[in-house]
């Protein structure tokens, strides 16, 4: 008789132990005191002859394998958890989040019908109606398919999370596109974003067949927000062009400046022209926890569609990002999937709500994360990243050696170091502040990135992270000051007389 074999591991249970104590150990040795540096200097090549590449005809079994993560993977890997990793919005995870992760990945659910995860679809509709209530969105009545109210959907990440929104949007503006293609709508559909906006907006514009010509860029203010004198003289031009507008695009904390657009206006405006208001606040979201956030965020609730990642700033790990809808109506006629091998259509089903159907149960996550913390505890977190931000720009104010680049609405501060002395043109400036984060990132004390703000570079800062305290903040600011001056005294880019 054949041997039925499985893929079932015998010691499953210790494995488990021993991946879970990895992890454990990771998040304990993350911190000012830990060994290593923020970002591992390993080049690609060093890695790739370090990591096993070879798809052995034999397995090698789990136990030699998770040798091989904690010998040349583990070290390896960026603590993006650190308290000065202080770049990109991939901000520390919480432990919690964490945790529903890997129930999550351990209860292998596929929400994409009720009976592919009956938990999971109701994790979904929760984690979905505290978002849109957080938001000011109007309450979803008859889930079941009665009374209209708000909807989403949780991706992967603010890319995808725009991207529905923007499908959304060219579904409920040009219906006929469903069926006869973009041909069929017989004008160019025009969107609007900030010269700010993410390029996540250009991109979803060239996979829906708009085109990156049709998207507006609209010049920004003096604080880095739209323009909306320009706005109402970019769509009045295309409309006496014979151009269709549907959708301007907001930003609720823009990636390089955090700088939050003008809403209540730009609401006035979509209103007024019948056009779809999609807001993004895949990083300022979470300012909404809080009485400040909520103040500078007016208007968002006039939104048709917000994104929103809880793997940026509501601390929840990679990855999650929500679309949100007005209208879960308009959401559902854009997506409704219907096939006989789906089974029985059921009025909770998710593969409803999305183009994409196999999917994890990633609301468990955040409803681990959430359930677990409060949202005091968030909001604590989120007003002190915030006190940072500002901590860091009024050092720079206050030194005359940096210059201030951009006003601090969030958690976002950016700065140019700029030497003392005649003679440094601005290009040589510029070059300086590439240089100078060079030497912090091999110093393995912090990790931030560079910005260009108004044509000219600096250092960006963003405190998205529940660890950084005052003192790191402090220690960034004296380390960096004091690699701009050794950089300025050896002579870089030598000074023009």
């Amino acid at each position: 008789m054949q041997r039925h074999e499985t893929l079932d591991l015998e010691d499953f249970e210790a494995l488990l132990h021993r991946a879970a104590t990895m992890i454990a150990d990771r998040v304990e040795r993350i911190g000012p005191c830990a060994e290593g540096p923020v970002v591992h200097p390993a080049t690609f090549d060093e890695l790739a002859a370090l990591i096993p590449s070879d798809w052995p005809e034999a397995g090698a079994g789990a136990h030699a394998v998770l040798d091989d993560v904690a010998r040349c993977i583990e070290p390896y890997a960026t603590r993006i958890g650190h308290p000065r990793f202080l770049a990109w919005i991939t901000t520390s995870p919480a432990p919690a989040g964490t945790l529903g992760d890997i129930v999550c990945t351990g209860l292998n659910q596929a929400p994409l019908s009720f009976k592919g995860g009956p938990a999971a679809t109701v994790l979904e509709h929760v984690v979905i109606g505290w978002l849109a209530r957080l938001f000011g969105l109007p309450e979803a009545v008859g889930a079941a398919g009665g009374a209209d109210g708000a909807g989403g959907t949780i991706v992967s990440g603010g890319t995808m999370a725009n991207l529905m929104g923007l499908t959304v949007a060219r579904h409920t503006h040009f219906p006929e596109a469903a069926t006869k293609g973009l041909a069929g709508i017989g004008r160019t559909p025009v969107l609007y974003v900030s010269d700010q906006g993410h390029m996540s907006i250009e991109r979803s514009a060239v996979l829906l067949g708009l085109g990156a010509d049709n998207v507006r860029a609209i010049p920004s203010d003096a604080d880095n927000r739209m323009d909306v004198a320009a706005l109402r003289t970019a769509i009045a031009t295309d409309r006496k062009a014979g151009l269709a507008p549907f959708c301007v695009v907001a930003q609720a904390g823009s990636v390089t400046t955090g700088a939050v657009d003008p809403l209540p206006e730009i609401a006035d405006i979509c209103a007024a022209e019948g056009l779809w208001f999609h807001v993004d606040a895949a990083y300022g979201g979470a300012a909404m926890l809080t009485e400040e956030g909520r103040a500078l965020l007016a208007g968002i609730d006039r939104a048709d569609s917000i994104c929103v990642d809880p793997h940026k700033w509501f601390f929840i790990p990679l990855e999650c990002g929500v679309t949100l809808f007005r209208s879960r109506a308009q959401q559902i006629a854009t997506f409704r999937a219907r096939a006989s091998y789906l089974g029985e259509e059921n009025p909770h089903d998710l593969k409803n709500t999305t183009f994409i159907l196999s999917r994890a149960n990633r609301a468990l996550k955040v409803w681990f994360a959430f359930r677990t913390y409060g949202r005091e505890r968030l909001r604590r977190i989120v007003t002190r990243n915030m006190e940072l931000a500002r901590l860091f720009r009024d050092l720079c104010a206050a030194s005359p050696e940096w210059r201030v680049l951009a006003p601090v609405q969030l958690s976002i501060a950016c700065a140019r170091y700029v030497p003392q002395g005649d003679g440094w043109t601005e290009e040589q400036v510029d070059r300086l502040q590439v240089r100078l984060l060079e030497r912090l990132e091999a110093s393995g004390e912090g990790f931030l990135t560079p910005a260009m703000v108004r044509g000219r570079a600096g250092v960006r800062l963003c405190v998205a992270n529940h660890r950084t305290s005052e003192a790191d903040i402090r220690l960034l600011f004296d380390l960096m000051t004091t690699l701009g001056r050794e950089l300025a005294a050896q002579g870089f880019q030598t000074p023009q007389v």
